[in-house]
């Protein structure tokens, strides 16, 4: 899954049934644009998790299990935060 992030307009979550890929899409955002989601930090965001759950299906069981999943894994690398974000690496779109 990734989040897009265009030059205007609200970020969005694509790809949502994707657990085993994570990043955010930023064409021309600023900085401001990415407070939406979650902390900016250098070439990474720190996602919200209540962002991603907010934006994908979180009317979806097996949906919700994926994303637990995702994050289970995240925590034992290192990628989750202790105020709920998961780190995500900004690839920087034209």
């Amino acid at each position: 899954m990734f989040i897009e992030i265009p030059p205007s307009g609200p970020a969005t979550l694509e790809d949502v049934d994707n657990f085993k890929a994570f990043k955010v899409v930023a064409a021309g955002a600023a900085p401001a644009a990415f407070a939406e989601i979650g902390r900016l930090d250098g070439d990474h965001v720190w996602v919200s998790t209540a962002w991603l759950k907010a934006n994908g299906r979180s009317d979806d069981a097996s949906w919700l299990a994926g994303l637990d999943k995702m994050l289970s894994y995240a925590k034992g690398a290192g990628w989750l935060d202790d105020s709920g974000g998961v780190r995500a690496h900004i690839e920087r779109a034209p």
